[in-house]
């Protein structure tokens, strides 16, 4: 018997080695896109390699060959993924410090690993990034033509002219990676390269776009996203290629006759490509297939290549999605619902490619946040304004931290309130250019890190430059630390009736293991070891960022009255998307409901409220959900009651110059005098005006809603 099992373990084991050897051993490894790198400016830099059908990695990392055996300065442990990229995420690498890297593979769910690729090699070269001033660094989107302007206020922008005058000066090229106008030099570009590449004659090739799998109404703007222009609705074709039963390109009439899909009514391919942004005439504007491998040739070899000439450092690319922009969940022929992950996997690919064709190129995207993140940094378009609520602004600030501590740049851009000629996006709100302008830049203080830029202004940004926040120029001094949440007026915890049905998530009569009142959409389950009270919280665990589970509970509340929506959520490794959400929905005509609650990455339970007034209909839900993020997310005791009960709260942080004060506002509760606190201060202080000037001294801070204050000690 004994022996018999030794046989058997054996031949197992042959088995096992057999199909190791059988697996490719990883190839052409890169770190932030060289082989054996001797300058990584990232402190948590990506790592790549080539590998045949993998579908699970490893990586370790050490400070010699012989510590990968035993004392790794990180070891990522197994991750799968079908993806050759990941990003560092062990301890700190030392600055100056060289490291040496290995990577193994799976290629298949089960099963051992293939062999260890060859080690690779990488110094740490790390560089604070320039900046015009101390405290800060300030960059507008587009910019001005006027060089000496430009160069004297900004750190960065996308516009090249600055460079001639300071070289540190950041040049971005805005460009477009997912999408494409037509007609436009993108497109005559890319026709021109297809047709030397002998791919097309006279069109460029339709599996370069994307295209809708089913008839699909879309509401855009009609000539160009602007406020003022009308919005339209018109149904796209979709596109089946089961109704083409001949295979020539084109549904015939004998064909429409008999539609194997009626769903799909598109005679012509082309008839069902995706728009976004706006309609035409005179141009269109299309959504791109970012996997199609001609076409991500094009990106590294011809079309970001040629756009880094006259002066530019590197990109800024817009549309960068976690999923198909502008699809808004319908289906596409060339990302079916079956691989959910596919466009991202395909987007982050298509950037791979074109930092291996330009590695010193400094690449950023808008609202780009992945793992592995691939890009040098992200924009955080429309990151805040002064409507954002108390749970929101954290939210904000905790996500913002996070990727600068990952190393990345980040371009948190401010949007103004409303103004004719500034600003005719902004939210209309009854307080001053000054005071929302200060508000503003206090929050970027609150948050700010080595690699972490301001930005004030919004879409449309024609008048961008004909004005600026003066204060900015204030040296501050360096942060004496993080931002603190200061109680002003204690609470003892929502209170009265809660008028949310099982918002603790302990009733489960039906024993369904969902939690009763709510309508639930997976994935959401019980968890009761990790809960904030009670017997158990709910849990999202989301390993797709096709997630979008609106799950929900709906209430029948009094018209014009103000509410209170409370709750604690606690989340784990919650990368990329829209996050961890809670919030009040479809109350039409509320003021302060919507998406205000949002968390990322990893916070332990965390208190979060929204405060709301009803407009005329009290009709409305309560939803809780994760939205196209990986990770996990818990909610517990969710309460919604009448009245504003949350605590007064401050958000403070120290630097060596000034004391920086945030007073989030709550849109449901005003703005004006009425909404006045005082926080007294240990000592005489200035506070900083918009201008750039100091007012009188004082020794308490009074603070409305939504209003800010950057003191600096008085002398």
């Amino acid at each position: 018997m004994t022996g018999r099992r030794r046989t058997a373990l054996t031949t197992g084991m042959l088995v096992a080695l057999a199909a190791t050897a059988l697996q490719a051993q990883p190839t052409g490894l890169l770190c932030e896109w060289r082989a054996d790198n001797p300058a990584v400016r990232d402190s948590h830099p990506e790592l790549l390699w080539e590998a045949d059908a993998q579908v699970a990695c490893q990586v370790q990392v050490a400070a010699s060959e012989a510590a990968l055996d035993g004392a790794c300065h990180w070891d990522s442990a197994r991750i799968d993924t079908r993806l050759p990229v990941v990003e560092y995420a062990g301890p700190e690498l030392a600055g100056g410090a060289s490291y040496v890297w290995r990577v193994r593979t799976w290629d298949a769910a089960e099963g051992e690993p293939g062999p260890w690729s060859a080690v690779a090699r990488c110094t740490m070269r790390l560089e604070p990034l320039p900046a015009l001033r101390p405290h800060i660094r300030y960059f507008v989107n587009f910019g001005s033509p006027d060089a000496q302007m430009m160069a004297e206020r900004y750190d960065a922008s996308f516009r090249p002219e600055a460079n001639e005058i300071r070289p540190e000066y950041v040049a971005l090229r805005y460009c477009l990676m997912a999408t494409m106008v037509i007609p436009s030099a993108k497109h005559d570009d890319l026709l021109a390269w297809c047709v030397e590449e002998g791919l097309a004659t006279d069109a460029v090739p339709e599996g370069m776009f994307c295209h809708f799998a089913q008839d699909t109404p879309i509401t855009l703007h009609v000539g160009a996203e602007k406020a003022e222009n009308p919005r339209e609705t018109r149904t796209i074709p979709g596109w089946d290629p089961a109704n083409d039963r001949n295979a020539d390109g084109i549904v015939d009439d004998a064909e429409a006759a008999a539609l194997a899909n009626p769903q799909a009514t598109a005679r012509r391919m082309s008839q069902a490509r995706i728009p976004v942004y706006y309609w035409g005439p005179p141009r269109d504007d299309y959504v791109l297939n970012i996997g199609h491998a001609d076409y991500q040739r094009y990106l590294a070899q011809r079309y970001m290549p040629d756009n880094l000439a006259g002066g530019y450092d590197g990109f800024f690319v817009d549309t960068t999605t976690a999923s198909v922009p502008g699809a808004r969940g319908a289906g596409v022929v060339e990302f079916p619902s079956s691989d959910p992950e596919r466009w991202m996997r395909e987007m982050q690919m298509a950037m791979a490619r074109v930092k291996i064709a330009l590695p010193d190129s400094v690449m950023t995207a808008n609202g780009w946040n992945a793992t592995p993140f691939m890009l040098d940094g992200t924009e955080a378009e429309n990151w805040l304004n002064v409507t954002v609520g108390l749970s929101g602004v954290e939210a904000k600030l905790r996500s913002a931290m996070q990727i600068d501590a990952r190393g990345k740049i980040q371009l948190l851009q401010y949007n103004p309130i409303y103004d004719a000629e500034r600003s005719t996006f902004g939210a209309k709100v009854p307080i001053s250019l000054e005071r929302d302008a200060i508000y503003g830049l206090a929050a970027y203080y609150l948050c700010a890190g080595e690699r972490t830029y301001y930005g004030y202004g919004r879409h449309p940004y024609g008048q961008a430059t004909s004005w600026y926040n003066a204060a900015a120029d204030y040296d501050i001094g360096e942060p004496m630390g993080e931002f603190e949440r200061v109680v002003i007026e204690q609470s003892t915890g929502v209170s009265g009736e809660n008028l949310l049905a099982n918002g603790d998530f302990e009733a489960d009569e039906d024993v369904d293991g969902l939690p009763d009142e709510w309508e639930i959409v997976p994935p959401v389950v019980f968890d009761e070891q990790i809960k904030h009270s009670g017997e158990r919280s709910v849990r999202i665990d989301s390993d797709s960022v096709a997630i979008n589970n609106f799950s929900r509970g709906w209430v029948e509340l009094q018209p014009n009255t103000i509410y209170t929506l409370s709750g604690w959520m606690k989340t784990e490794a919650l990368e990329g998307g829209q996050g961890a959400q809670l919030y009040a929905y479809e109350f039409d005509g509320a003021q302060g409901a919507g998406i205000s609650i949002v968390m990322h990455g990893t916070n332990d339970w965390t208190p979060v409220s929204q405060v709301f007034r009803t407009g005329e209909d009290g009709r409305g839900r309560i939803n809780f959900r994760v939205y196209g993020s990986t990770g996990s997310a818990w909610f517990d005791d969710l309460k919604l009651v009448e009245g504003a009960v949350a605590p007064q709260i401050l958000l403070t942080r120290w630097f060596f110059n000034a004391l920086v004060l945030v007073r989030p506002g709550e849109p449901a509760l005003g703005w004006g005098d009425e909404t006045a606190i005082d926080y007294p201060l240990e000592g005489a202080y200035r506070p900083l005006q918009a201008d750039g000037t100091l007012g009188e001294p004082t020794d308490a801070a009074r603070l409305r809603l939504g209003e800010a204050a950057i003191l600096i000690p008085a002398e």
